[in-house]
């Protein structure tokens, strides 16, 4: 009789587990996204260009190469500074840049930039204002500050007008880094 019991309730329990798992298929998958997507640093997807060199060339050793190397100890530095000084990122596909960094070189603060726009073009000849920055300063040497700013457009080229130094005829920069966010 016991065993007759026993078989009844795992039939029963069969059928059940049965049931329940016949109701769980899934025809299709699911994705949820519940987190915006991650920003990724691109600065070395873009190809470099400046209005001013340092007077060794773009690959001397304090040359514009240098201010998106990712080394923080290396820096670009220009004999000339003169407010329309520029450098610019080129990228082959179009970016949505909302923030960078920019990290202040080994010595003297009154090279670094202190006033700056940053804009962005889609054929390198007319150019929106994205951010605008003035009288900043760096907490160091070889720090990293970071900015950001609200901005609903892709563009190819993002350019980083520095209208003002420190107040020195040289200026010079350890890093400019820029982040792209996925729309």
């Amino acid at each position: 009789m016991n065993v007759l019991k026993r078989t009844r309730q795992v039939l029963v329990m069969l059928c059940i587990a049965v049931i329940f798992v016949s109701g769980c298929k899934k025809d299709k998958v699911r994705h949820y996204d519940l987190l915006p997507p991650d920003p990724e640093d691109v600065t070395a997807t873009g190809v470099l260009s400046t209005n001013i060199e340092n007077t060794g060339g773009s690959n001397a050793t304090e040359g514009s190469i240098r201010v998106t190397d990712g080394d923080i100890n290396t820096k670009f530095l220009i004999f000339s500074y003169d407010p329309t000084f520029y450098i610019q990122l080129k990228f082959k596909t179009a970016q949505h840049i909302t923030s960078y960094t920019l990290t202040s070189a080994n010595d003297s603060p009154s090279r670094d930039p202190k006033s700056w726009t940053l804009s962005g073009s889609n054929d390198g000849t007319a150019f929106t204002v994205l951010d605008t920055r003035t009288n900043e300063t760096f907490a160091d040497r070889e720090t990293t500050n970071n900015y950001t700013f609200t901005n609903d457009k892709t563009y190819t080229y993002y350019r980083l007008n520095i209208t003002a130094n420190g107040g020195s005829s040289l200026f010079q920069l350890a890093e400019w880094r820029v982040t792209n966010v996925p729309q």
